[in-house]
């Protein structure tokens, strides 16, 4: 089916306002009006016979149906771009990145900027939440984490491993004692991290030992609040090392049980297995120069 001529110059404004959910902002990112936003897209709607947003006073919303016409036509107007841009053009433009907490504000930030250096007109839109995500459905263009499922769209490149680490104070040891085995831990105060993207509470020591709540003497969701804690000899706590490393080198903690420390966790840096913008293509490779495994 032939589609009107005039649908590829109104595409334009339906994908921005698809990005921005705002036709306002879609209008600055134009540089347009948003009367003309309002226009193009309402066009676009009547050519195709669709409602691609519900709007009210305050905000529009992509339909079920604008949503598909999205996914649909976004990688391939991506694509087009790129083949129309100069091979000499600077990347630029908004890089949607999903990553874990910690690895993003212990590992990512302080790296950020040497890459902005690099390319100044790259900007990032950073969502540091402990879940699983969908890149496709939410339009993430880099998601950074554990490597779980498999889908042929998408590519995985390995990243450097996480080592989940047991560590407490001086004085919490010098009072309490060091354990020897996983079985010690039960006569000791754990402070243990709650996962907020599932509500659990994050495992220890494989399935040799793990606390529960009643046997947590802290619950924590954030896992500088349980460093703080251990810090100040309330117990002994386990977590990933980007959160630990500091405070073991200048001695504020102290390993415990190492040996029966788990096996360290693979993390991966995933993207859609098309054609990669440039802003997200040099951004891959910065990432993996900086923590390649």
């Amino acid at each position: 089916m032939s589609l009107p001529g005039d649908v590829h110059r109104l595409l334009p404004a339906f994908l921005a306002a698809a990005e921005q959910q705002s036709f306002t902002a879609a209008a600055r990112q134009l540089g347009i009006t948003p009367a003309a936003i309002s226009k193009s897209i309402r066009l676009l709607e009547q050519r195709l016979g669709r409602i691609l947003f519900t709007r009210n006073t305050h905000y529009v919303v992509l339909t079920e149906e604008g949503t598909a016409l999205r996914d649909q036509v976004a990688p391939l107007w991506s694509a087009l771009g790129q083949a129309l841009a100069s091979p000499h053009s600077e990347p630029e433009g908004l890089v949607r990145v999903s990553v874990i907490p910690g690895f993003g504000r212990y590992r990512l930030v302080p790296v950020l900027h040497e890459f902005q250096q690099q390319y100044p007109l790259v900007r990032f839109d950073l969502a540091m939440d402990p879940r699983r995500v969908n890149l496709i459905g939410e339009r993430i263009d880099v998601a950074i984490g554990q490597n779980l499922g498999h889908d042929d769209r998408i590519v995985s490149r390995p990243l450097q491993a996480m080592q989940q680490q047991m560590v407490a104070s001086p004085a919490y040891l010098a009072e309490k004692g060091v354990p020897q085995t996983p079985e010690d831990l039960r006569h000791h105060r754990c402070l243990v991290h709650r996962n907020t993207g599932n509500g659990k509470l994050q495992r220890w020591l494989d399935d040799r030992w793990q606390p529960d709540e009643q046997q947590a003497w802290l619950i924590a969701s954030h896992p500088d609040v349980l460093v703080d804690a251990a810090i100040n000899g309330m117990g002994i706590i386990t977590l990933a090392d980007w959160y630990l490393t500091p405070h073991i080198a200048n001695g504020t903690l102290v390993p415990v049980l190492k040996n029966a420390w788990p096996a360290a966790l693979p993390l991966s840096v995933r993207y859609v297995d098309h054609r990669l913008a440039p802003r997200v293509r040099v951004f891959v490779e910065f990432l993996l120069r900086k923590f390649s495994a």
